[in-house]
């Protein structure tokens, strides 16, 4: 009772207590030590997590920011691939993904990637059902693979099949000891967790609070967005989750894949996967490029030359390029425009900054695109 005191005056609550004596209790129920004097507690599951919600893929991208080449790598196997913490890297370091299990990198002079989305196996071993299953990466993630082991080699590290995926860093004085023995190079979950504490509560809003386990619960969300979209089954979105499926799961997606079920799984991942990046939903792109569409022939670009476009491969440095000259072009014949009557105030403001939201109803108005300003709003200029 003053143990659970003690714990309450610190601020802990008492669902946290009521953990620690369940530990306890189990200890003395294995040693055969009858015991029932528990204190009382009104725990209430969750309460830590009331101001806790999933980030948006904006939210998310701001996080990534603020991480090293390894956490990003660990912020996206959770996030893009629903992997957990333990997964990455096992309780005491003694196991861990590793660059195997990820069977469509190739690891030549130049690490690659064959296939995208890319494969990833989670071994028995690792998962928290105890089956083995496959999820997916992202094109995101096999970007911050790549980069991250290309970082390793550059610092001398020999990488083979066998090697962690995420790895310790041998030269860290703590790494020192274990490196010495022989030990493997994996990360503890605790690392893992720690890696991405730090970022999540720099990037946080106020009033809300991230654990490195939101991560995971951003990946169920955004499935589930994609599987009310009609992208991917239930059974598919759990089974990319690793959880278990139940007895449906036995007969199909809890057995062994064979290469036929695998790409079809790929499939509904990259059609999924566009609710996981930055943009989040296929009807914001389809928006976003009808948008760009309007802005590029208000721009002087011609209907013909703007169908003919891919515009979602274009580069924002593309796009300001091609609406330049076509101003450029535009402006080397110039309309004459009577002007106005002495001492009107029309158009003297010549020029507005505008958000993206509402420049479709601009132009369609007769505002003149000039140029992008950051990455939500456009400088319009006035009609007349």
């Amino acid at each position: 009772m003053t143990y659970a005191a003690s714990l309450q005056k610190k601020g802990r609550t008492d669902a946290y207590v009521a953990k620690t004596f369940r530990g306890l209790r189990s200890w003395l129920e294995f040693n055969s030590i009858d015991f029932d004097r528990y204190p009382k507690l009104s725990s209430v599951s969750g309460s830590t997590l009331r101001s806790e919600r999933v980030p948006t893929p904006e939210e998310l991208r701001r996080i990534l920011s603020g991480l090293s080449p390894r956490g990003r790598v660990i912020a996206l196997l959770m996030a893009h691939s629903g992997l957990r913490p333990g997964v990455i890297g096992s309780y005491q370091a003694e196991n861990g993904l590793r660059v195997r299990d990820l069977p469509d990198i190739g690891l030549g002079k130049a690490p690659s990637f064959r296939r995208l989305p890319f494969l990833i196996r989670v071994p028995a071993e690792l998962s928290k059902t105890r089956r083995d299953y496959i999820t997916f990466g992202t094109p995101d993630l096999a970007d911050a693979v790549l980069a991250y082991i290309t970082g390793r080699r550059d610092r001398g590290e020999v990488i083979g099949p066998d090697s962690p995926l995420v790895a310790v860093d041998p030269h860290a004085r703590a790494n020192r000891f274990r490196t010495s023995l022989g030990l493997g190079g994996f990360v503890t979950t605790k690392a893992v967790v720690f890696e991405l504490r730090g970022a999540l509560r720099a990037s946080c809003p106020p009033g809300v609070t991230w654990r490195p386990y939101v991560l995971r619960s951003y990946c169920s969300t955004r499935l589930l967005f994609a599987e009310n979209a009609g992208k991917v089954t239930r059974d598919v979105r759990e089974a990319i989750l690793g959880h278990d499926l139940g007895v449906a799961g036995r007969y199909n997606l809890s057995k062994r894949l064979g290469d036929e079920t695998i790409e079809e799984l790929r499939n509904a991942y990259e059609q999924a996967s566009e609710f996981l990046l930055p943009g989040g939903r296929p009807g914001e792109t389809e928006a976003r490029e009808r948008l760009l569409r309007l802005v590029l022939i208000a721009a002087g670009v011609s209907k013909n030359e703007v169908d003919r476009l891919d515009i979602s491969k274009l580069s924002e440095d593309e796009l300001v390029s091609l609406a330049d000259a076509a101003r450029a072009g535009r402006q080397a014949s110039p309309v004459s425009v009577p002007p106005p009557p002495p001492g009107s105030t029309r158009n003297q403001r010549t020029q507005a900054v505008v958000s993206v939201g509402d420049v479709t109803e601009r132009l369609e108005a007769g505002w003149e695109y000039v140029a992008p300003l950051g990455s939500n709003r456009v400088v319009l200029r006035a009609p007349n």
